[in-house]
């Protein structure tokens, strides 16, 4: 419902990078609906506060509460003028319709990243699947037959990385690994040894925000795969 509010105001794909940079910044994925209020009413209203100022917060928190408090779905679409453009590096292609789900595996030592990815595109337009060591790497690459497979360098995976450049190239060809938080400690050598073992891998630091890493995943899916 959060999502649909925002996409209601904003483009798609600036919706989608605020969702997820509230979400990082609340630390959790709300479970119930006193949480998601919260989250509301703090980092996403900061978030969207920081780049539309305090009048575009304050007219989306008035319609959250309408479609999370009064359970009022009608008239969600709010269209804002006001210049919300990502950083000029971000390309802007994310669809408002998907095909199919995109699997994704997550390497990661919590499930937090892929819960907020799910939380931030949906289930219509993401799957995404925690793997926090090389047993559940292996069985959900050949379970879930995935698109990608970012590890988290923000939250390293418990299990060696010599286990895990092993792991990743066994991938097949048609997948792409993707390093988030490539400024981490964790991530430093690690891209150039999956490089020079034949591992097609791309970094995309932390700092840039989400958006270089919607448009990997959109580039290829874009692609036909």
């Amino acid at each position: 419902m959060v999502r649909e509010v925002l996409e209601g105001a904003f483009a798609p794909e600036v919706a989608t990078m605020l969702m997820f940079q509230a979400l990082r910044e609340h630390g959790t994925v709300p479970k119930s609906r006193e949480d998601v209020l919260e989250m509301c009413h703090t980092t996403l209203a900061e978030v969207i506060g920081a780049r539309g100022g305090p009048e575009v917060a304050r007219a989306i928190l008035d319609r959250l509460e309408q479609v999370l408090l009064e359970g009022d779905r009608t008239g969600t679409d709010i269209p804002i003028e006001v210049d919300m453009d990502p950083e000029p590096s971000i390309t802007m292609v994310m669809p408002t319709v998907w095909r199919e789900p995109v699997s994704t595996i997550v390497v990661s030592g919590q499930r937090l990243f892929a819960d907020q990815l799910y939380a931030c595109l949906g289930a219509a337009r993401v799957k995404a699947h925690t793997a926090q060591d090389e047993n559940t790497l292996n069985k959900a690459i050949f379970s879930h037959a995935p698109l990608f497979v970012i590890v988290d360098a923000t939250d390293p995976p418990a299990f060696d990385k010599a286990n895990l450049v092993g792991a990743l190239r066994r991938l097949p060809d048609s997948v792409q690994t993707v390093v988030w938080g490539a400024e981490r400690n964790y991530a430093d050598g690690f891209l150039e040894v999956c490089r020079a073992s034949g591992i097609d891998a791309v970094g995309v630091d932390q700092a840039e925000g989400i958006g270089p890493l919607l448009d990997i995943i959109l580039a290829r899916y874009q692609g036909g795969l």
